[in-house]
């Protein structure tokens, strides 16, 4: 589309008469939004009472005691493996820190 095409159909549409909306326009506007309010309202209530369902509840709570037991075995896993190691030096307490000298001095 050129130039010219869009000129004449703008010339085209000055011509029409404007369009007004309806007496009731406006209450048609308010009616449309408390509707869509109340449907979110709704979709809300909905998706809160999902989450409040004991089976939904129940497997929350499991995956949490998996997650928690499991980050306990693995900590202790993980203090065990720098014994064996020798990577206590790493830690904040190592025996040759500065720190850790001047502490024992005391």
């Amino acid at each position: 589309m050129n130039n010219q095409d869009l000129d004449d159909l703008l010339q085209s549409i000055r011509h029409l008469p404007a369009s007004r909306p309806s007496a009731n326009f406006v209450s048609n506007v308010w009616r449309e939004i408390r509707k869509r309010k109340h449907a979110e309202r709704v979709a809300c209530r909905s998706s809160l009472s999902a989450l409040l369902r004991p089976a939904f509840v129940g497997a929350a709570v499991g995956l949490a005691l998996v997650i928690g037991i499991s980050g306990g075995v693995l900590s202790g896993l993980e203090s065990e493996s720098q014994d064996v190691f020798g990577l206590e030096v790493f830690s904040a307490e190592a025996p040759a820190l500065p720190s850790t000298v001047l502490g024992q001095m005391r």
